[in-house]
């Protein structure tokens, strides 16, 4: 599943791409992406994107001179935008293979957005959890609010961070991965923060002393934005819009390195289950 550096870098991208090319045409491919709106494309004819922004891992397209209504998009498990225009084809987020791109619309796209310059954008997504739907204001605000703060934001809160952490009664790991208490970490990106803070994944959020705490939200906040200045984490299939793999995988010091040496310490790196997700850690540096 694409994490907030992946989806960060696709909105990046995609703001050099689509903004102000005037919608001429959409086509829905499968009604449940929209959330079965039947009047999706005919409120999107003829409207241009005014600006892409983002909470967690919630893209928010802005269109221009409206303030009543926004698209949201999320790219759950498998979901992918393509643009495309006269340069080619080029992709970000996540695809199952890499001949999604072969052909445009494909077997796996479920909306299409033609600009009336020529240029096209493409939503597709192998699994179909993901999602663009029409929002109203009170809608995205409500979004908004169902996400915590995020460690990439400047306002990050430590201090808040450390005091709601200490009230937690589950494991950290869990804990990390609440949207609802910390915006936009994901399974790759907890565990090596978890790493580089010296905490096991299994320890009790309330155990964590407030040095670790602040461990914690600081080396979050540095792999998260070293991951969205490299272009996010590759696995599968990930490419940014302008084609390019993400390569974070070249500084991943736990995550899919089960059995393999600790480049810390040499003990080799193990590989459980928490809150139902695979989970890497040392079992020597993390305590």
């Amino acid at each position: 599943m694409p994490e907030l550096p992946e989806v960060e870098t696709v909105r990046l991208q995609l703001l050099h791409r689509i903004l102000n090319r005037r919608i001429k045409r959409v086509e829905v491919f499968k009604p449940k992406s929209v959330a079965d709106n039947n009047q999706f494309a005919k409120t999107l004819i003829g409207k241009s994107f005014s600006h892409i922004d983002r909470i967690g891992k919630l893209l928010i397209f802005h269109l221009v001179k409206e303030k009543k209504i926004f698209l949201l998009a999320h790219l759950k498990m498998t979901g992918q935008f393509f643009f495309h225009d006269l340069t080619g084809i080029s992709g970000g987020g996540h695809t199952a293979t890499p001949n999604d791109t072969l052909k445009l619309p494909g077997k796996h796209t479920r909306v299409a957005f033609y600009f009336t310059d020529g240029s096209s954008l493409y939503f597709n997504d192998l699994r179909g959890f993901g999602y663009v739907k029409i929002a109203t204001a009170k809608e995205v605000a409500g979004a908004k609010a169902r996400f915590g703060q995020e460690p990439i934001a400047d306002d990050f809160d430590t201090e808040l961070f450390t005091l709601t952490l200490k009230r937690k009664r589950a494991p950290i790991k869990a804990v990390l991965l609440d949207q609802t208490f910390v915006a936009g970490l994901g399974n790759i990106y907890v565990d090596e923060t978890l790493f580089v803070a010296g905490v096991r994944p299994t320890r009790q959020a309330n155990k964590v002393t407030e040095k670790e705490a602040c461990a914690i939200a600081q080396a979050s906040s540095e792999i998260m934005k070293k991951a969205i200045t490299v272009g996010g984490t590759t696995f599968q299939h990930f490419a940014d819009t302008k084609g390019a793999r993400g390569n974070y995988t070249n500084y991943l010091q736990v995550f899919g390195k089960q059995n393999t040496p600790c480049p810390r310490c040499q003990t080799l790196i193990k590989k459980i289950r928490v809150a139902g997700r695979g989970t890497h850690f040392c079992p020597t540096c993390q305590k």
